[in-house]
């Protein structure tokens, strides 16, 4: 019984599948009455005959379709658009003062002290730095540093890092160091008395 069934189906498959395959892709002209033409997939009258059409010619191009060019443009936009200060405080998290070291001693400078400061990751030019000497803050590259002339005594800098709108980003730790100078009343401790 199983097998009657089974070649049943496949009998049928045979029949209906070639009628299948003639009825899908066919396409008919209609001409009305005022000389409208028409083409549709739809049998217009029993004895229409479908038309034959010349087989289609496909060019390849490298052109874009519109959903590809939307979403060049939408991560075009993303790569242009200007990081967020998060992203910015967590690319210079690292930003510090790099020189003076904590409670350096500067002697016989001519109280010229060299402040640096810098991250891991390079800083760019449209970003800017607020340095702190003693309180007082004075505009500084982003990258680099600067040569302060100070006075004798001790000295604390820290400096902010600010995006191109002059919002502050990270702000390193304070360091304090100590300008001292040679004098004949004074000599440096561990200085040999005997010259």
């Amino acid at each position: 019984m199983k097998n009657g069934l089974i070649n049943s189906l496949a009998l049928l498959t045979l029949i209906l599948l070639p009628l299948a395959l003639f009825a899908q892709g066919e396409i008919y002209k209609v001409v009305d009455e005022n000389g409208n033409v028409t083409f549709t997939d739809q049998r217009p009258a029993s004895g229409a005959q479908p038309m034959d059409l010349p087989p289609l010619s496909v060019i390849e191009t490298d052109m874009q379709t519109p959903d590809e060019t939307a979403q060049s443009m939408q991560s075009a936009a993303a790569e242009a658009k200007p990081p967020t200060p998060r992203e910015l405080r967590r690319q210079f998290r690292d930003f510090r003062i790099t020189r003076p070291l904590q409670e350096e001693t500067f002697w016989g400078t001519a109280n010229a002290v060299v402040v640096t400061w810098g991250s891991s990751e390079p800083i760019p030019p449209s970003m800017s730095v607020l340095l702190y000497v003693d309180g007082t803050p004075q505009e500084a590259p982003a990258a680099g540093g600067v040569t302060l002339t100070l006075d004798r005594g001790e000295h604390r800098v820290y400096a902010e890092l600010r995006d191109e709108r002059k919002r502050r980003i990270v702000t390193t730790d304070p360091v304090t160091f100590f300008v001292k100078q040679n004098s004949a009343q004074f000599r440096r401790p561990g200085a040999n008395p005997g010259i």
